[in-house]
C-alpha cells in the first residue's frame, strides 16, 4: 500500500530535477524513493533516548554542587 507525501523543496533543486527528468514523473518518483531508501540505509539508526529527566540527573557527578541542586545527593 503506497502513501502520498507532499513537501516543499528549494527552487534551485526543483530546477535541477526538472532538467533531469523533464516530463518523466514516474522516473522522478522512483529517483526520490531510491534516494530516501539509500539515505535511510546509510545512516545509523537513531539511538534510543533516555528519559530526559534521567539523562539530566546523570550529567552531574555525585557529591557535586550541581548534582545537589538537581535534587540528588544533598
Amino acid at each position: 500500500m503506497s502513501k502520498k507525501v507532499t513537501f516543499s523543496i528549494d527552487p534551485d533543486l526543483y530546477q535541477l530535477l526538472e532538467q533531469r527528468f523533464k516530463d518523466d514523473e514516474q522516473g522522478l518518483n522512483q529517483f526520490i524513493i531510491d534516494a530516501i531508501k539509500n539515505q535511510l540505509e546509510a545512516s545509523d539508526p537513531l539511538p534510543e533516548q533516555e528519559d530526559d529527566l534521567q539523562s539530566y540527573l546523570k550529567k552531574g557527578s555525585t557529591g557535586s554542587r550541581t548534582y545537589g541542586i538537581k535534587g540528588q545527593g544533598w
